[in-house]
């Protein structure tokens, strides 16, 4: 008598099962459906690289796939999911439901586009790295990151890195003050000389950190040092991009201190174009805690506004005043 391969059963009652939710996608699961995807232990992603997913599960590092239901669901770094753990040594894990997030970074392509692409979900916080050379520019991105951590339900750590590369550091003290004024914590770091790494790694502590940045700004780099087992390759950018040398979202855990680290890909622009424009005051913090006369009080001269009895300091200003003119244009 042949053997049955069960398993390949198994793909088939999943595939039916998935063309069918296909068709029928606003029916609800049955009550005894939920209750069976309910009996798996939830696990959580932590790499995505061309349709390959890991998850750790168990305190172990699994390659999984998805069952036939969850084939074209996407899923990110962070995402908390059911898992069906292998069966057998020639088996594989598979996710079974994607479970609700409770926080994210949301970037769009530009601010006059609404394509949310999800940079990581359920993080802590996000670590925005800045080079201490280029902090003119580093800030406006920065100041962007920010509002949207703010909207996702993350804090924000700065971390200005190279700080080798400066001889006066006016600059950085400048930058430093102004946003811990904010409730940012900021740490200054080498990642070639090792400066600063070890406080910057104690912010890490008993957290999921999300690292983020300009390519260039040595984000890989620190990261290396923080979790020296990645092994993640290191490469010579200039100012203005060239090959990003991380193309995919990994977590990595610092054991030591309880705290995953999250590389993710370099980027140039950091759009916020899902975000209305009467919505931007609320997630910059000086002017969200300003009693003003009206509750939607874009801060231009409206009766009742008191931002000219205040001292929010200029450059934050200015950066909410050109967030806010962008974010018009883009919903113009």
């Amino acid at each position: 008598m042949p053997r049955i391969d069960i398993e390949s059963l198994e793909d088939e009652w999943e595939e039916d099962h998935h063309l069918l939710s296909q068709r029928r996608r606003s029916d609800p699961l049955s009550q005894a459906a939920k209750e069976r995807l309910e009996d798996y232990d939830a696990g959580r992603i932590v790499a995505v690289d061309k349709g390959h997913v890991r998850v750790l599960y168990d305190d172990e590092v699994l390659p999984a796939r998805f069952s036939g239901a969850m084939r074209g669901t996407k899923v990110v770094v962070g995402d908390r999911v059911r898992v069906r753990p292998p069966r057998h040594d020639t088996d594989t894990a598979r996710i079974v439901e994607l479970l609700p997030r409770e926080t994210v970074l949301l970037r769009t392509a530009d601010d006059a586009l609404d394509d949310e692409r999800v940079v990581v979900a359920n993080a802590d916080a996000v670590a925005v790295v800045l080079a201490a050379d280029y902090l003119d520019v580093g800030v406006r991105f920065l100041d962007r990151v920010m509002v949207s951590a703010s909207v996702g339900g993350m804090s924000t750590l700065l971390c200005i890195n190279k700080i080798d590369l400066v001889a006066d550091r006016t600059e950085v003290a400048d930058v430093t003050a102004r946003y811990e004024a904010v409730g940012v914590d900021v740490r200054v770091t080498s990642a070639e000389t090792g400066e600063g790494v070890d406080a910057l790694a104690q912010s890490l502590t008993g957290c999921w950190t999300a690292f983020t940045g300009h390519s260039g700004v040595g984000k890989t780099s620190l990261f290396n040092r923080l979790v020296p087992e990645a092994g993640r390759e290191v490469a010579e950018i200039g100012r203005f991009g060239g090959r990003h040398t991380t193309v995919s979202a990994r977590a990595m855990l610092i054991a030591s201190l309880d705290a995953w680290l999250v590389d993710t890909p370099g980027v140039r622009s950091f759009g916020l174009g899902n975000m209305a424009p009467t919505e931007l005051a609320d997630h910059f913090p000086e002017l969200a805690a300003l009693n003003c006369g009206l509750d939607d009080c874009l801060h231009e001269g409206e009766p009742g506004c008191v931002l000219t009895n205040t001292s929010i300091h200029p450059a934050r200003l200015e950066s909410y005043r050109r967030l806010l003119a962008a974010l018009r244009e883009g919903t113009s």
